[in-house]
């Protein structure tokens, strides 16, 4: 009896036993919620197209966590209302706004909901841990955060990428022994310019000197002088009048703020316009119809030791030979606009300027059938992870708009062989956080009123005098506000400084 209760006992200790080690499995991981399953969520890209294959190669992560069949396509002013998200170069962000197609985005859809202030020390005194924040929001460069991606007091859209103008130089023509002891008798500095005389005193110097000892007589600089699809040339011109136009007093740069009368015939606008023309004395020969891929090439060729570009385009400098970047100069001398006179300064006036309206944004259409889901696509795209990816596509590269990312430099240092990533990383640093940052029109039109920029420009790189050449263009600005509607004009010109107040609602279409 006692051997037939031992055994089955030992039988109960090893079922009980069994059923623990069955009980104690972790249960299958669940499958993702797929909170969007079923629905059709279209992407629209505004503008270049050459985006398009970056994004689309990021669509697989989202569409399979979501479970929304997503796809990306081109769209117009006519289509863009039957996408859900739209990608667009920040200087569209005024049209879209004047024509009622973004979202304004809510604050509580972009960062995380704040603590309860009841929370706000744990019971043994200890600060609790902030709430988590996949989006990282903090993470992006305040003129990003605070001004490109907002018009006025409302936010439509996050950064995917930005845009900024550096200059570039051939390190052999700033190192070499026989160029610096030629520097020294003749008093210049071979250092990158503080100044934008600094600039044109290195041009003058390099050029016609044989700098970099092949035997042959080079060049001092190329920039893009002529008509320029990318935009380059209107945007080192911008620059260059920034430093000397933009007062530290003032937020405003092309207009006043209190009415649309273009300051472009202005003195700042016509000394740094005739200045850049001068620079083409220190040219190649036919440097004056120099587009910027014209440009590059003379610096990556060795005819030239200097050169003004996107900083995204760094893989385009040079073969091998050694390239260093610096943040453009900035001028001793300020107009004020209001007392019409030159001022001084004790340190150089350097805003930096953001062509493009700042780079490329994406915002969520307004007349969504999806909301929730073009939000969070949208986060997607413009969060850490995607965003990272993106500015490393060759094919379409911007600069990241997060501090993390602008730390790591060059998004790949193989595709631009010789240029300085230590160099290249502080200049795009410097311009992008800068603590006066000048962003790119972006108002209704815009591409129109740099069109007619574009025109008075090239005129003046022909050899029409800077100051006619941009009184015809601030004329064809009068005509375009007119068309438009000076008031309503006036309005978006306010929202998109973004620090101005205005009405919430623009004045009627022709006003």
């Amino acid at each position: 009896m006692s051997r037939m209760r031992r055994r089955s006992g030992g039988l109960i200790i090893l079922a009980l036993g069994l059923a623990g080690c069955f009980g104690s499995e972790t249960p299958p991981a669940e499958a993702p919620k797929q909170p969007f399953r079923g629905m059709k969520v279209v992407a629209g890209v505004l503008g270049d197209r050459g985006i398009l294959a970056g994004l689309e190669s990021q669509r697989g992560e989202w569409a399979a966590s979501s479970g929304a069949d997503l796809t990306f396509r081109e769209v117009d002013a006519e289509s863009i209302k039957s996408v859900d998200i739209v990608v667009f170069p920040g200087e569209r962000m005024g049209e879209l706004v004047d024509g009622d197609v973004l979202l304004a985005l809510p604050d509580d859809a972009i960062r995380p909901a704040p603590r309860p202030a009841e929370a706000e020390s744990t019971k043994d005194g200890a600060t609790p841990e902030p709430p988590p924040d996949p989006f990282a929001f903090k993470e992006i460069v305040p003129a990003y955060r605070d001004v490109v991606t907002k018009y006025g007091d409302r936010r439509y859209a996050l950064p995917l990428g930005g845009t900024g103008l550096v200059l570039a130089f051939r390190r052999d023509a700033f190192d070499r022994a026989e160029n610096r002891a030629a520097a020294k008798a003749a008093g210049t500095k071979l250092e990158p310019p503080k100044t934008w005389e600094d600039l044109d005193a290195l041009a003058r110097f390099f050029h016609g000197r044989d700098w970099d000892g092949d035997g042959k007589a080079d060049s001092g600089i190329a920039l893009a002088w002529g008509a320029d699809p990318e935009g380059v040339g209107d945007a080192t011109f911008l620059a260059r009048a920034a430093s000397l136009g933009q007062h530290r007093d003032q937020y405003s740069f092309l207009f006043p703020s209190d009415r649309m009368e273009p300051r472009l015939a202005s003195p700042p606008f016509v000394e740094a316009l005739q200045k850049l023309i001068d620079l083409t004395k220190f040219a190649p020969p036919g440097a004056a119809k120099f587009d910027a891929d014209a440009a590059r090439s003379a610096l990556r060729s060795g005819k030239t030791a200097l050169l003004i570009d996107r900083a995204e385009r760094a893989s385009t400098w040079s073969e091998g030979k050694a390239v260093g970047v610096a943040v453009l100069p900035g001028s001793e001398r300020v107009y004020n606009p209001d007392r019409k006179v030159w001022e001084s300064s004790t340190s150089p006036n350097r805003p930096a300027y953001l062509p493009h309206g700042g780079g490329w944004l994406v915002g969520v259409v307004g007349s969504t059938q999806h909301r929730d889901a073009a939000i969070d696509l949208a986060k997607y795209l413009a969060g850490p992870d995607v965003t990272s990816r993106l500015r490393a596509e060759k094919a379409f590269p911007m600069l990241a708009t997060r501090t993390p990312q602008l730390g790591a430099g060059l998004p790949d240092p193989k595709s631009a062989p010789g240029v300085e990533p230590r160099s290249w990383s502080d200049a795009v640093d410097r311009t992008l956080q800068a603590v006066r940052v000048v962003v790119g029109l972006r108002i209704p039109g815009t591409e129109g009123y740099l069109a007619d920029l574009t025109k008075g420009r090239v005129a003046a790189a022909e050899g029409q005098p800077a100051e006619q050449a941009l009184k015809s263009v601030a004329d064809a600005w009068d005509a375009r506000t007119k068309s438009l509607g000076p008031k309503r004009q006036l309005w978006h010109y306010r929202r998109s400084l973004v620090r101005l107040v205005t009405a919430p609602e623009p004045p009627p279409r022709g006003e």
